[in-house]
C-alpha cells in the first residue's frame, strides 16, 4: 500500500472532501512559512479571525473565502504582495507530523511531485494540479475554474512556489524551469516573479503551467528510502482501517495526535476542543471504539518512533521532542516499555 492509496481509502462516501475548501493542515504550513520569515503568528491569526484551536485539527476544513483572507492577512502583515512566493519556498514539510512528508522518500522528483498531486485534495479543493510526464519538456498544470482565476491567484502562486521548492528539498538545487505561465494577470512587478522562479514568466496565458527539465525530474533522489516509505504507508493504513470500520474518533484522534505531538502538549482536552466537543464526550467515544486516550497516544508515539529510528537521521533528543516528551529520560522509559531496551541500544 502506498501513500496515495491511503487518500482514496480515507476520503470516500460520507468522508468526501467538500469543494472549494482548504485543510487546517495546509493553513498551518502557510503560517509556519510566514513565521520562518519573521512573521508574528498570533497577529496573523487574529487578523484573519480564525479560532486558533480550529487550526489544531488537521482534518478540519476552511472555506476558500476564509483561506484567501488568511493569505491576505499574511500579505498585509509583511506589506508585500510577493511574500507568498517566499512563504511557499519556506513552507516545507519537516517531519512525519506533516501529511506529505513521506512523499519525499519516493524514487525521484517526478514521483515526489506525482504523489503530492495525488493527495492534494487533503490539502485543498480550490483548484486541481496535474503533471504530464510525456510532454517535452514535462510540465505541471494548474486548472482553475475561469470564474475564480483572478480571485484564487494568491493561492495558486503559493502552490506553484511549493512545487518549485520540492526540487531544492529533494535534489538540493533550484528547479530547472524553461518557462512559467500564469493564467491570471500579474499582481505586482513581473521581475519579482522571474527573480523567485529563475525563468521567464508570462501572464494571462490559457493555463497556469510550469515546464521543468526531464533530466532533473527523473534523476534518482538521494532521499529515496523504499523501506521507510513502506513503513510510513503502513502507519497511514491504521486510521483508514478505523475509518472504514466505523471507528471515526479513533481515526481522527490518531491523525490529530500524529500532527500535534511536535507542536502542542498532547492532551485529551486540547484534542476535544479541536474536534468541537467536550472532553467527557470524546473520552467516552474513544472508549466505546476500543482505546482510551492514553493508549491511543502511546500507540501513535510508538508508531512514529519506529519511523524516526528507521529514518536514522535525527538525534534521540530530537526524536523525544517530536514525540511530545519533555525530556530524553521520559522517551527512554517509554522505549524500554515498548521494546525492552533503551533507544541508544536499538
Amino acid at each position: 500500500m502506498q501513500i496515495s492509496d491511503w487518500v482514496e481509502r480515507l476520503w470516500n462516501g460520507d468522508n468526501a472532501v467538500a469543494d472549494n475548501t482548504v485543510s487546517a493542515n495546509l493553513l498551518v504550513r502557510l503560517l509556519r512559512g510566514a513565521v520562518a520569515l519573521g512573521g508574528d503568528k498570533r497577529a496573523i491569526i487574529m487578523a484573519t479571525g480564525i479560532d486558533e484551536s480550529a487550526l489544531r485539527n488537521p482534518l478540519g476544513r476552511f472555506s476558500a473565502q476564509l483561506a484567501l483572507r488568511f493569505l491576505a492577512s499574511i500579505e498585509q502583515h509583511f506589506g508585500d504582495p510577493a511574500i507568498l512566493l517566499r512563504v511557499g519556498d519556506n513552507a516545507e514539510m519537516q517531519n512525519f507530523s506533516d501529511f506529505g512528508y513521506a512523499t519525499r522518500l519516493e524514487a525521484n522528483l517526478a514521483s515526489v511531485i506525482a504523489t503530492n498531486i495525488h493527495i492534494q485534495k487533503l490539502r485543498q479543493t480550490m483548484f486541481a494540479t496535474s503533471i504530464d510526464l510525456s510532454a517535452k519538456p514535462p510540465r505541471l498544470i494548474w486548472q482553475c475554474h475561469p470564474q475564480f482565476v483572478d480571485a484564487y491567484a494568491p493561492f495558486i502562486e503559493f502552490s506553484v512556489a511549493t512545487y518549485a521548492r520540492l526540487s531544492r528539498q529533494i535534489l538540493g538545487e533550484p528547479a530547472l524551469l524553461r518557462v512559467l505561465d500564469f493564467q491570471h494577470q500579474p499582481r505586482y512587478a513581473a521581475d519579482k516573479y522571474e527573480k523567485a522562479f529563475g525563468c521567464p514568466v508570462r501572464f494571462s496565458m490559457p493555463q497556469t503551467r510550469m515546464d521543468i527539465a526531464a533530466r532533473q525530474l527523473f534523476r534518482p533522489s538521494p532521499h529515496a528510502h523504499p523501506a521507510l516509505l513502506e513503513a510510513a504507508s503502513v502507519k497511514l493504513r491504521q486510521p483508514s482501517d478505523w475509518m472504514e470500520n466505523g471507528s471515526q474518533h479513533l481515526a481522527n484522534g490518531y491523525i490529530y495526535l500524529t500532527n500535534a505531538l511536535d507542536k502542542t502538549p498532547p492532551t485529551l482536552d486540547r484534542m476535544a476542543t479541536a474536534f468541537g466537543m467536550s472532553e467527557r464526550t470524546l473520552r467516552r467515544k474513544l472508549s466505546d471504539e476500543g482505546l482510551a486516550f492514553r493508549d491511543l497516544l502511546d500507540r501513535v508515539r510508538q508508531d512514529l518512533c519506529a519511523l524516526y529510528l528507521l529514518e536514522d537521521t535525527r538525534s534521540l533528543s530530537e526524536i523525544a521532542l517530536l514525540l511530545g516528551y519533555s525530556d530524553l529520560s521520559a522517551f527512554t522509559r517509554a522505549h524500554k516499555r515498548w521494546y525492552g531496551i533503551a533507544p541508544s541500544k536499538a
